[in-house]
């Protein structure tokens, strides 16, 4: 409360000098001396200048207290740009929602689960499921544990024998014939690789029967994931949503009456909360089918997204070319004002004189208008604070 107040008095104070400014230098109402005669004759310049409702005079100072600016109109060729807003969406090659495939406990990599933002690469291990077993099922499942176990422990007692067997034939090499020495060997290769498959099945039971390994199809981002250790999950629960933010779409929908004016394949996407943002696209596909409804035409862009700015779910400002380009002198849209009712640029004509005029308005872009009539290429325009000077001149 204490802070807003001074920032408050501040603004008002700034209001009350620009306009004190504008009223001393005759763009407000003309100050006459008493019994209405004008005694400030260096003022009859201003004087002169207000009679005409399109020019008006503004000090220099006055023009930093506005913050005016001014840039140089251009000659150019401006396609009319059809602005609409979309939604950034994954493409659905780049896009893996990695799905229960039934209901059983999920246990994490070694190195844990994976969390949000987290890069996944193409056949990444995101984790294990266990499924869930009935009374019947577990207790067949602890037999066969048991079972494998069992014949690891055999397994393992025969390879050590073997290595002992061979180990005693090698030390009697010269008196033992080298055909036992080499079946020795041989045994011993055996109970090797009984012993390998028997851990390896006791392996495969600890996971539980069917227990199934989770792993991403594809290369991309965590995007949504909520998944705990041990927890029991039921069949069809999305786990993990992956997606490739390198390359994104923007789904729009555009008036049926724009849809087949849209020209050339290019478009310009900017994010609706961060307007620095800006992306070349590629039109992908305009659909055949009129939406009955909204009366509108699906449309699918597709750019590039390295830096990772652009979000999946985002709304976006999307423009794209809706004619053939056509020549004419260009200047910002920021220079373009409503004076009643009719399109007005202000164009500085000299340090400290301003004049407003009516112009004729050709395409439009992103940013930019073509003018056709009013105003010259190479003349300057008020792009920032033209308002101002709009209402010093009585609007």
């Amino acid at each position: 409360m204490s802070r807003a107040r001074p920032l408050a008095v501040s603004a008002i104070a700034a209001a009350l000098a620009v306009a004190s400014a504008l009223a001393v230098t005759g763009l407000g109402e003309r100050a006459d001396a008493h019994g209405g005669e004008d005694h400030s004759a260096p003022a009859k310049p201003a004087a002169s200048a207000a009679a005409d409702p399109n020019v008006a005079r503004v000090p220099i100072e006055t023009q930093f207290l506005l913050g005016l600016r001014t840039e140089r109109a251009r000659r150019g060729a401006l396609a009319t740009s059809l602005g609409q807003i979309g939604t950034v969406v994954a493409r659905p090659a780049g896009e893996l929602a990695v799905v229960a495939p039934t209901s059983g406990r999920l246990f994490p990599p070694e190195g844990g689960f994976l969390r949000l933002g987290d890069e996944v690469k193409k056949g990444q291990l995101l984790g294990t499921l266990r499924p869930s077993l009935g009374g019947a099922e577990s207790a067949q499942l602890g037999l066969s544990r048991s079972d494998a176990a069992s014949r690891v422990a055999a397994a393992e007692a025969r390879l050590g024998l073997a290595e002992r067997e061979l180990a005693r034939r090698r030390d009697l090499k010269g008196i033992v014939a080298e055909k036992d020495i080499q079946a020795a060997e041989a045994e011993v290769e055996i109970a090797r690789a009984e012993a390998a498959r028997a851990r390896a099945d006791v392996g495969a039971l600890a996971g539980g029967a069917g227990a199934q390994k989770l792993s991403a199809t594809i290369d991309g981002t965590v995007v949504s994931g909520r998944v705990s250790p041990g927890a029991q999950v039921p069949e069809g629960t999305e786990l993990w949503r992956v997606v490739d933010l390198a390359t994104l779409w923007v789904d729009v929908r555009i008036p049926e009456a724009d849809a087949a004016r849209l020209a050339g394949d290019r478009a310009e996407v900017t994010l609706v909360t961060d307007p620095a943002a800006r992306f070349e696209a590629r039109r992908l596909a305009v659909a055949s089918l009129v939406d009955p409804a909204t009366r509108t035409v699906q449309a699918l862009f597709e750019f590039d997204n390295e830096d990772r700015r652009a979000r999946v779910g985002a709304l976006a400002n999307i423009g794209m070319a809706g004619s053939a380009p056509v020549e004419s002198v260009v200047v910002p849209a920021s220079a373009l004002l409503d004076r009643s009712g009719a399109p007005t640029v202000v164009v500085k004509t000299g340090p400290e004189t301003f004049e407003l005029r009516a112009v004729a308005i050709g395409p439009k872009s992103a940013g930019a208008v073509g003018i056709t009539a009013g105003v010259a290429a190479g003349e300057r325009v008020v792009v920032d604070g033209a308002m101002a000077v709009l209402l010093a001149a009585g609007g």
